[in-house]
């Protein structure tokens, strides 16, 4: 399923435009496969967790849920020119390799290839595996117990890229 925000503005109506251009590209590919737009750190009980907004007031701990996952983490230093903004992003994927392929070996680099594709001239680096992902939301929560570690078939691996968007209001 493609969680898209509504009316999303700023860093969110990119996040939008790249979840229009992969989603669809990529459920002919791998076949089930949840997108979701901007996680976010939300204070739980239990400490800090990382979550994506599911709708109606609703928030999911994204880590620790099933399935074929893409949520996107934004950097914290954007830098800011008149009403214009230009940020880090981080496009991360949570996959099982056996259940998006019917390839017989171990299909990383397929799925590197199928997302980069889509991405084009947006992306700026690719990093593989839990330690990595850990350093882009540092300190958001313990990865301890979280059994989609980057051991097949699971594969966890980010895109880093680089993108601009407004600060303003848009005029109806």
């Amino acid at each position: 399923m493609n969680n898209r925000k509504t009316n999303p503005v700023g860093i969110d109506k990119e996040i939008d435009r790249i979840q229009k251009r992969i989603y669809q590209p990529l459920v002919d590919l791998w076949r089930e496969l949840d997108v979701y737009g901007r996680a976010y750190k939300k204070q739980t009980e239990d400490g800090i967790s990382l979550e994506v907004y599911k709708g109606n007031g609703e928030y999911e701990k994204i880590l620790y849920s099933e399935g074929n996952k893409i949520f996107f983490v934004q950097g914290d230093k954007p830098s800011i020119k008149n009403s214009y903004a230009k940020n880090d992003l981080w496009l991360v994927c949570i996959l099982n390799l056996d259940e998006i392929s019917n390839i017989s070996h171990r299909a990383d680099e397929e799925a590197h290839v199928d997302l980069v594709s889509l991405l084009q001239n947006d992306l700026t680096g690719i990093e593989y595996g839990m330690n990595n992902l850990k350093r882009v939301v540092e300190d958001a929560f313990s990865f301890g117990n979280f059994k989609y570690s980057d051991i097949h078939p699971y594969h966890v691996f980010t895109i880093r890229m680089e993108v601009d968007y407004s600060l303003e209001k848009e005029q109806c």
